[in-house]
């Protein structure tokens, strides 16, 4: 996986006032830990952020971090990212240190490639995972994991299993999970059903069905008088 240079730049922990105020400025305050050191606390532009995991098409792409003023430069992966409730707006950025020649765990996007078959007969698409766990060495991971969905027909689906791997990657999401499957619409599925036809077999009673003799229900003596109230 190609990497990116993002710059940083070293702030305090400040209250929240100050934090808003970073924010207003168009930075996101961030925090970058991992390898038995301290935490940092830094701030990055938070455009230059987003249009360089755009770029790079993973939110698990290795990052240069390089914080302004200084010769620090660190190799980090964006590990999580919190965002306002209401306008879903990044608001704090969590970066883990990684070393390159040990094995991190990442989440890969999935990237589905082409239109299945079965939503050309009407199915629709019904998603399952997103994203796939793996593990390996931060430069083979790849961006995304693009997966060809033209083949597939009504009541197909696609799992993890189904997934090939670089060499060097290994895929820890369960085998068994869906990533996709082509379900028939309920529409489709359950017609509309007739409405049902009445038989006319006589008069009808007092209660509203027909008893067959032209008169209402019997009292029990065999004389076919209507029973009392």
């Amino acid at each position: 996986m190609p990497s990116g240079e993002l710059r940083a730049i070293r702030r305090e922990k400040g209250s929240r006032g100050y934090i808003n105020e970073l924010r207003k400025r168009g930075l996101l305050p961030a925090v970058v830990y991992g390898k038995d050191k301290p935490d940092m606390l830094i701030s990055v532009n938070a455009k230059e952020l987003s249009g360089l995991l755009k770029a790079m098409g993973s939110a698990s792409a290795i990052l240069d971090l390089q914080v302004e003023g200084t010769d620090d430069r660190h190799k980090v992966m964006l590990k999580e990212m919190q965002r306002d409730p209401v306008g879903r707006t990044p608001n704090h950025v969590d970066f883990q240190l990684v070393d390159m020649n040990k094995p991190v765990h990442a989440e890969i996007p999935v990237h589905l490639v082409g239109t299945p078959a079965g939503v050309k007969a009407g199915g629709i698409i019904q998603h399952g995972l997103r994203t796939v766990e793996v593990e390996g060495l931060p430069g083979k991971l790849p961006p995304r994991f693009d997966i060809d969905i033209s083949h597939l027909d009504l009541h197909d689906k696609m799992t993890v299993a189904d997934i090939t791997s670089p060499e060097g990657i290994e895929i820890i999401s369960e085998p068994d999970q869906v990533i996709l499957s082509i379900i028939v619409p309920r529409a489709v599925l359950e017609p509309a059903e007739s409405a049902p036809v009445l038989e006319e077999n006589g008069d009808k009673g007092a209660n509203g069905k027909a008893n067959g003799n032209g008169h209402g229900k019997t009292n029990g003596n065999g004389n076919g008088e209507k029973a009392e109230a």
